[in-house]
C-alpha cells in the first residue's frame, strides 16, 4: 500500500537504507499524499459474520456490523461482505517530496488487503483492514509505522497477461485465476459497467488506521480517492480463489467461486489513485 525506497538501489548499504526509511516515515509521509496508478481485481465476496466477527475482537475498536449497507439486500442476513484488493501498485510517489526526490523513490509492488466494509464505529460508516501483504519489506515496515496496519511480507505475483495473482506466506497459499467476462477493460461511466457502483460505494467510507506514535486519540482515518470518472477503465471478470492454510487468518481455507457482474462481484481495475495521509475521523 505505501512505499519508500527503490527496492533496486542494492548497492547502498542497508544502514543507510534504514536511515533514510525512518527520516522520510516520521517527516513528510504525515502530511503528503500518495499518488499510484492502481492496476488491479477487486472483489466483494460474503461471508459469516460470525467468522468477521473474529477480526473485528481483535481490532480493540467497538465495531459492529451495519445490517443495513446496500449490499445486504444480496446476502443472507447472517452475512456480511469482505472487500479483497488483489493490487498492484504503479509509479508511486510521494506528493510532499520534491520532484526529484519524488522520482527517485517512485515504486511499484504488489499488494493485497482484506477489508470489512459497512462498519460502525461511534455513529459513523467505516472500513477496517485487518490484514495486508505486500512483496517489500521497507513497504511493510512503511505501513506499520505511517498507518499502523498489520501488514506482512509474501511472496506475491501479480500476472496480468494471464490472469493469475498469487499470495505465499509462511505454510500458506492463495492462487487466484480471473477470467475477464469482457474483451477489453471498459470506460467506467459505460453501461455495461452500472454493478460496479458497489465498490464505489464501499470506498466512500474512510478506513481505519492506528499510527504508533501517536500518544493519545491514536485511531486515525485515512482515506482513498480514486479518479474514476476520467482515469477509470474496468471489467467484470470471473474469480476463482483457492485457499490453502491460514494465510486469511479467520476467512476459512478452501475454494470460492465469484462470477463477476454483479453487486457483489468481480472486477479487473485500472485507475489514477491517491491515498491520503492520516486524519481525525469523523
Amino acid at each position: 500500500m505505501f512505499f519508500l525506497l527503490r527496492s533496486s538501489t542494492k548497492n547502498i548499504p542497508m544502514i543507510m537504507l534504514t536511515t533514510i526509511f525512518l527520516l522520510l516515515s516520521f517527516i513528510p509521509f504525515n502530511y503528503g499524499e500518495i499518488n499510484c496508478r492502481t492496476t488491479a481485481w477487486w472483489v466483494l465476496q460474503p461471508f459469516p459474520k460470525s467468522v468477521l466477527q473474529r477480526f473485528l475482537s481483535k481490532s480493540n475498536e467497538n465495531l459492529t456490523f451495519n445490517s443495513s449497507n446496500p449490499l445486504a439486500q444480496f446476502m443472507k442476513t447472517d452475512e456480511h461482505p469482505v472487500y479483497f484488493e488483489f493490487n498492484q501498485q504503479n509509479q508511486c510517489q510521494q506528493s510532499s517530496l520534491p520532484p526529484v526526490i519524488a522520482n527517485a523513490t517512485e515504486q511499484t509492488f504488489v499488494e493485497f488487503k482484506l477489508q470489512i466494509p459497512y462498519l460502525i464505529r461511534k455513529d459513523k460508516t467505516v472500513m477496517y483492514k485487518p490484514l495486508v501483504y505486500e512483496n517489500s519489506k521497507l513497504n511493510v515496515a512503511a505501513t506499520r509505522l505511517v498507518y499502523g496496519l498489520p501488514a506482512e511480507f509474501a511472496t506475491m505475483s501479480a500476472d496480468f497477461e494471464h490472469y493469475k495473482y498469487s499470495i505465499s506466506f509462511q505454510h500458506g497459499l492463495v492462487e487466484v485465476s480471473f477470467v475477464p467476462l469482457t474483451p477489453t477493460l471498459l470506460p467506467f461511466d459505460s453501461p455495461e459497467t452500472a454493478n460496479f457502483s458497489s465498490f464505489v460505494d464501499a470506498n466512500i467510507s474512510p478506513w481505519l488506521a492506528f499510527p504508533p506514535f501517536h500518544l493519545v486519540h491514536r485511531t486515525k482515518c485515512a482515506s482513498n480517492m480514486y479518479n474514476f470518472s476520467q482515469t477509470g477503465h474496468i471489467r467484470p471478470v470471473k474469480m476463482t480463489l483457492n485457499i490453502i492454510g491460514n494465510i486469511l487468518q479467520e476467512i476459512p481455507q478452501g475454494i470460492y467461486i465469484n462470477e463477476g457482474n454483479q453487486p457483489l462481484g468481480a472486477w479487473q481495475i485500472d485507475v489514477h489513485t491517491i491515498i491520503t495521509s492520516t486524519y481525525e475521523c469523523p
